[in-house]
């Protein structure tokens, strides 16, 4: 894999047409690479039974492909300042994915020269997610890029006309709470296996050691896989993480709660899908962190009729920190809270 030059880029340019197949397999893939045990993910049945096409690939699926395709396209040396991700519909297991990018600004940033990408998934149905993504890149007047230091929470406007129960929410940041398992070499690689991603600092590789990082990091899209809780304590009803059995309780057992964490629900909805993701990315992730996470809802709209029924879009702030207490980077995640039956607002 060569690295590009910010000199070598045009605004404008087009980047070479991906085609990834989707098969069961790599759903099963995802499961690994991800540490997603919803059911939406593994599970046909479930998924068809709450009005999805088939099982489908996650939030972070799209966002390793997406990163792949671009560190594809750009080189190692290369690094991620921000990816944004809106899902607008479903890959689903046969769907082949047509990944299309093209460079739309060419642009000094931040003291560093940048690029910036609009991107697409498409299957036979249509676009099925689309991408923004802005690199931080060498150059052949100021060198490689430098590492960065510190990181701004964003900010976002508030609906105006969000929810009373949403107002209560804002302002409220949850306590830290760890992920279920340090970041490995094995998870690590297990994300690139599923994407097929061979940048070679994403593992212990000569290059990696001889690399301005010291050493192989984790790809910068993985910080949600970081915070999932352990394997058998995930799925929709956190109480009941099984859909196939529901008198079985989560494993281990978990802390008691302060009843202060995790992302709180609209009354009356029982299920989420991710529906976007803006992402940005501080001090690079290695195998051996253990990754830490907090939660604050920013933002909730009123109750809207999408194609799954009645539900809220609410778009929540997750903030990450390493074991130094550095934050390695911020995810504004938006989701579509449905099903069940909505309260009177």
């Amino acid at each position: 894999m060569e690295s590009k030059f910010w000199e070598d880029v045009e605004a404008g340019e087009t980047l070479p047409v991906l085609e990834f197949p989707i098969t069961v397999k790599t759903l099963i893939l995802a499961v690994c690479g991800t540490r997603d045990l919803m059911p939406y993910h593994h599970d046909p049945e479930y998924s068809k039974s709450v009005g999805n096409r088939d099982m489908f690939v996650n939030t972070m699926f799209e966002q390793a492909l997406f990163g792949r395709y671009v560190t594809d396209f750009a080189g190692p040396e290369s690094d991620f300042r921000e990816t944004g991700l809106q899902m607008l519909n479903q890959l689903c297991p046969g769907d082949i994915a047509r990944i299309e990018g093209t460079v739309t600004e060419k642009l000094e940033e931040g003291g560093e020269k940048r690029i910036k990408l609009q991107l697409s998934a498409a299957n036979h149905i249509g676009i099925a997610a689309t991408g923004t993504a802005t690199l931080a890149m060498p150059s052949r007047a100021d060198g490689p890029v430098k590492s960065i230091d510190g990181m701004a929470r964003p900010a976002m406007e508030v609906h105006p006309k969000i929810p009373d129960f949403a107002k209560e929410w804002l302002g409220k940041e949850s306590a830290k709470s760890p992920g279920g398992y340090p970041v490995s070499e094995v998870q690590v690689m297990y994300w690139c296996d599923m994407v097929e991603d061979n940048n070679p600092i994403y593992s212990d590789t000569d290059y990696a050691r001889k690399s301005r990082h010291n050493g192989m990091i984790a790809p910068p899209m993985g910080l949600i896989t970081w915070t999932m809780a352990r394997a058998a304590q995930t799925g929709v009803d956190s109480d009941a993480p099984d859909a196939n059995d529901p008198t079985r309780k989560p494993w281990p057992p978990p802390p008691p709660s302060d009843g202060e964490g995790g992302i709180p629900m609209p009354p009356g909805m029982t299920d989420t899908i991710a529906q976007g993701s803006v992402q940005t990315y501080g001090a690079p992730v290695r195998p051996g962190d253990l990754i830490y996470s907090t939660n604050e809802t920013l933002n909730c709209s009123p109750l809207k009729e999408t194609k799954l029924g009645p539900g809220y879009f609410q778009t929540n702030l997750q903030t990450f920190y390493n074991q130094k207490d550095e934050i390695v980077g911020t995810n504004l995640f938006t989701l579509l809270r449905y099903g069940g039956k909505p309260e009177a607002e």
